[in-house]
């Protein structure tokens, strides 16, 4: 039985000996609840609005199943960098808004505990976070962001169903194919290396896949083949009741990776900053991109201190608005860093001018919101907003009225006899 935790010989509560205290450790299953689920939310939203590009993309692909799977996995990293940021800052304002709501908040104050106390769970979250978001940013997106082009350029170069279609002519390459309504008659155009070319047709196709290579091949029916050489002259004339066309319709391999900046690792990056390593990339697009993702890391480690405030809520109107001006605001701000890293990329001004005097602002207004909510124990900041938002519309309808008498009293006193 936990009596007395200090006195000698007594059993120690629970929790004692625990980095964070049971209280935390409270908030910390909260918030991971809430930003797990807001991950898994977002990332399920995003996606559903790339699958539409998907399923046109790998609709003519000869593995559908497969190669939509290698898109959603490539794609996942560049859209969890966009869900972890906003899921951190929502589920903190979720969290601290419930607390505030069910008196948590004001019974853990009125126990001397401080909110700073209270906020180091989110503080270990978004530095767990900041590390994965390092290694997300780094490595797996430029890596998935390469695989996903890959894959397009594979099915839309690899496959006869990419490109065949009924009734109209359709060139890869040297070669060109043309299909006739329902599967016939079939024409293919090559161009041959020595200049010469290379005519066959036939009188019926399909397109079959191999069970055992799953290569798609065009097995054709009832045709004839032959060249034509340089001089004019045909040879080769060959005519055939089955013949077949391998899958593979382009020779052509995917380019190597790194043609742009956001196929590059920050480990490239940064080895790039003159822009000699990669010579397609020059220095100020090279650096700006580097400094971004520095400075998304960062803000993760920023969020706390912002959404912290946001979700507190005293008296007995609570208000939802800390939601909304979370979005806003982390939204405005992305743009904004978007923004700076364009200017930066085309010269206009220095690459990390477009990004850390932002960072920097935003740095202050965290440490302002966060100490006045914490320190001076002062009004929420939303309920500050609110207050001087109020003020204002009170001002303006006090001036409004002035310069518009209204026209009610003016018809009373009229229609009052004397």
């Amino acid at each position: 039985m936990c009596q007395n935790p200090y006195e000698y010989g007594q059993p120690r509560c629970k929790g004692d000996y625990t980095v964070l205290g049971q209280l935390n450790q409270y908030i910390m299953r909260s918030a991971l609840r809430t930003i797990g689920g807001l991950i898994l939310f977002a990332l399920a939203v995003l996606l559903l609005e790339r699958l539409l590009r998907i399923f046109e993309v790998v609709s003519a692909s000869t593995r559908p199943a497969g190669d939509a799977t290698q898109m959603v996995i490539n794609l996942l990293p560049h859209y969890l960098g966009i869900a972890i940021p906003m899921a951190l800052m929502l589920g903190t304002i979720i969290t601290i808004d419930r607390m505030s709501r069910s008196s948590e908040l004001t019974s853990a104050f009125g126990s001397g505990i401080s909110l700073f106390h209270m906020t180091k769970p989110f503080i270990l979250i978004s530095i767990v976070l900041m590390g994965f978001n390092l290694l997300l940013e780094g490595y797996m997106q430029p890596l998935g962001r390469y695989g996903y082009r890959e894959v397009v350029h594979s099915v839309g170069q690899k496959s006869f169903a990419a490109v065949l279609r009924e009734g109209k002519f359709t060139k890869v390459g040297n070669t060109t194919f043309y299909v006739g309504p329902g599967g016939g008659p079939i024409f293919i155009y090559e161009k041959l290396k020595n200049d010469g070319l290379r005519i066959t047709t036939a009188s019926k196709g399909a397109l079959i896949v191999r069970d055992e290579t799953e290569q798609p091949v065009l097995q054709l029916s009832n045709g004839d083949s032959f060249q034509i050489t340089p001089e004019k002259l045909i040879k080769g004339q060959l005519g055939f009741e089955i013949s077949s066309v391998a899958g593979s319709i382009s020779g052509n391999t995917f380019r190597a990776r790194g043609n742009d900046e956001r196929e590059l690792t920050s480990s490239e990056l940064y080895k790039n900053r003159d822009g000699k390593a990669f010579t397609s990339i020059s220095a100020s697009t090279n650096n700006a991109a580097l400094h971004l993702r520095m400075a998304r890391v960062y803000l993760l480690f920023l969020i706390p201190f912002i959404a912290v405030p946001f979700g507190i809520n005293y008296g007995r109107n609570p208000s939802s608005a800390g939601i909304v001006v979370g979005i806003v605001s982390l939204v405005t701000l992305q743009k904004a860093l978007e923004f700076g890293q364009k200017m930066g990329a085309r010269g206009d001004i220095a690459p990390w001018m477009g990004i850390w005097p932002l960072m920097g602002v935003v740095t202050l207004s965290a440490i302002f919101l966060f100490s006045n909510s914490a320190v001076r124990m002062g009004q929420p900041p939303l309920a500050t907003l609110s207050i001087f938002t109020a003020d204002v519309i009170k001002d303006i309808r006090k001036g409004v009225r002035a310069l518009i008498p209204f026209s009610g009293s003016s018809k009373t006193d009229a229609g009052t006899p004397s």
